[in-house]
C-alpha cells in the first residue's frame, strides 16, 4: 500500500511539474500562408494575458506554427528548425509529439514552406477541443464552446482568401472574428495577436506584422483596428 501510495503520489507532482512548465494557454488560432506573396501568419485570441507571447511563430521561407492548450514554447523554434531542415510539415508534427512524454496535453497547428498543413489535439485537452485543416492553413483550439468555432474559422479565411480582396493578414483577422461570432474560448476574451513574415530586405527583419492586444474587452476588434493603423503606417506589400 505504501508503494502505490508514492507512486500515486509521483504521478500527481509529475502532472503538476507538467502543469507549471507548461501553462494551460486555451484558445483558438489558425496558421496560414499565402503562396502569391510568399508570407506566413498566425493569428490567436484567448481568455489569456498576453497570449502573442506564447502561441505564434513563423519564420519567412520556412514556414509557421501555433502551440497552444498546455503549451510547449519549444515547439515554435524547434518546429520551424525542423521545417529548415527539410522535414514536411506532417514529419515535424510526427518528431515534436513523439519526443514530448506530454503530448496528450498539447494542441499545435503547422504550415510549411510548401503550404503542407499538419494539425494535433492531444486526447487530455479541454474540451471542447479540435482542428480543421484545409488548403494552406490549418484552424485549432481548446476550451471552445464547440466545433462550430474552428469550422466557422476555416470557412471565413477560404471566404476572404478566395474573394481576392485584402492581403493574409486580413484573412487571418476574419478567421479569428468569425471563430469569436460562434462563441470562442468559453471563458470569454482577453488578448490576441496577429504575426505575419515575409522575405527579408536590406538585412531587415523578416516580420512584416507582428501586433499584440495584451488585455482587452474586445481584443480581435482591436487587432483589427491596429492592422488598419498598420496599413496606413507600412503600405501593403506587393502581391
Amino acid at each position: 500500500m505504501a508503494f502505490r501510495r508514492c507512486l500515486f503520489l509521483l504521478l500527481a507532482l509529475t502532472q503538476i511539474a507538467a502543469a507549471i512548465d507548461s501553462p494551460p494557454v486555451n484558445t483558438f488560432s489558425i496558421v496560414a500562408f499565402d503562396p502569391a506573396s510568399g508570407h506566413f501568419g498566425v493569428a490567436v485570441q484567448s481568455k489569456y494575458f498576453a497570449v502573442g507571447s506564447v502561441v505564434p511563430w513563423a519564420k519567412s521561407g520556412v514556414g509557421a506554427v501555433a502551440t497552444q492548450s498546455y503549451a510547449k514554447t519549444s515547439y515554435g523554434p524547434d518546429g520551424l528548425a525542423l521545417i529548415a531542415s527539410g522535414k514536411s510539415a506532417r514529419e515535424t508534427l510526427e518528431e515534436l509529439i513523439a519526443a514530448d512524454p506530454q503530448r496528450a496535453l498539447r494542441q499545435v497547428g503547422i504550415i510549411d514552406s510548401a503550404g503542407r498543413v499538419a494539425s494535433f489535439t492531444g486526447g487530455e485537452c479541454n474540451a471542447w477541443a479540435g482542428h480543421r485543416e484545409g488548403r494552406n492553413f490549418a484552424a485549432q483550439g481548446n476550451l471552445l464552446t464547440g466545433p462550430e468555432v474552428v469550422d466557422a474559422m476555416a470557412q471565413a479565411f477560404e471566404k476572404a482568401r478566395d474573394g481576392g480582396a485584402g492581403e493574409l493578414g486580413d484573412w487571418l483577422t476574419a478567421a479569428l472574428l468569425a471563430g469569436q461570432a460562434e462563441g470562442g474560448d468559453k471563458r470569454g476574451q482577453q488578448s490576441a495577436a496577429l504575426l505575419v513574415v515575409r522575405a527579408a530586405k536590406n538585412g531587415d527583419t523578416d516580420r512584416f506584422i507582428d501586433l499584440r492586444v495584451d488585455d482587452h474587452p474586445a481584443p480581435i476588434a482591436e487587432l483589427q483596428r491596429l492592422l488598419e493603423l498598420h496599413k496606413k503606417f507600412h503600405g501593403r506589400p506587393a502581391r
